[in-house]
């Protein structure tokens, strides 16, 4: 039985190889269409991703630039309140050099509430009493 066995197959390896070839080289394409297939469909995944970043995106890039405009406003408010602020600063320290200065003769009687409301500012301003 082995003996006729090994002859059959031996007559029919040729057609067995083929087939076997055959077989191996479907299975083999097969693999391929699902490997096609699948990196299609992360292909259209990842440009659908790229489209909604790209979307995002832009939306930042928009923002960003209502906020450096902002940004130059709030600069510009704060350059000129301080220049405001270096300007009032100058005065009083005037008007302050000014009484300080001021003979004692000058001095008189000046009303109450006039006299606590100097107080009050100069007391604001850290001038000595």
């Amino acid at each position: 039985m082995p003996t006729l066995l090994v002859s059959y197959v031996i007559k029919y390896l040729p057609w067995i190889l083929a087939a076997m070839l055959v077989t191996g080289g479907w299975l083999f394409v097969h693999h391929l269409q699902s490997e096609l297939a699948a990196d299609k469909r992360s292909m259209a995944a990842a440009q659908t991703t790229i489209a909604q970043l790209s979307a995002t995106n832009q939306q930042n890039l928009t923002t960003l630039k209502r906020l450096q405009a902002e940004s130059a406003l709030w600069q510009g408010t704060l350059t000129s309140t301080l220049a405001s602020d270096a300007g009032l600063a100058r005065f009083s320290d005037g008007l302050l050099a000014t009484i300080t200065a001021a003979p004692a003769q000058d001095d008189a009687v000046v009303a109450p509430v006039l006299q606590d409301t100097l107080a009050s500012i100069a007391k604001e301003q850290g001038a000595p009493k």
